[in-house]
């Protein structure tokens, strides 16, 4: 059976900031904030570079509205939604645009991720992965959040 080391750091990690507290705590409120600020800072530019377009930013969108999306693409994608009114917030909002045909069209969907230490193993010259010969550790969890719905 495989080593569980992700597991075991994550268990750790979650030990010493005691859970809860540790996810929701003053960085990462301060995290969620600052992406939160990005995204009306993204939408003021596009809104000067592209003043002929009309763009909103919106805190959530329904899983139903996604659906019916992927039904147009493909009849079989969009099948299944257990809850009917359930939604995703990303903590950035999201940010659309209206097209020719005034269907909004989403340009960016933002979520604050705070994850790994990248940035302090970069400071300190230390390399990760397997084979301690990269600068950076693949994409995780975040990544694969994104594509759950």
């Amino acid at each position: 059976m495989a080593k569980k080391n992700q597991s075991t750091r994550l268990t750790n990690q979650h030990k010493k900031s005691q859970g809860v507290v540790g996810i929701f705590g003053e960085g990462a409120k301060l995290h969620d904030l600052t992406v939160g600020q990005i995204s009306n800072l993204v939408i003021k530019q596009l809104q000067e570079e592209y003043p002929q377009l009309t763009f909103q930013y919106k805190t959530s969108l329904r899983k139903e509205e996604i659906n019916e999306a992927l039904k147009k693409i493909d009849s079989g994608l969009g099948q299944t939604l257990f809850v009917p009114n359930s939604s995703i917030k990303p903590d950035g909002g999201i940010i659309e645009v209206k097209d020719d045909n005034d269907e909004w069209r989403i340009v960016l969907v933002s979520e604050a991720k705070h994850q790994g230490k990248d940035i302090v193993n970069i400071k300190k010259g230390k390399q990760v992965g397997k084979k301690n010969n990269q600068d950076l550790m693949a994409a995780g969890n975040a990544i694969e959040r994104s594509h759950k719905i």
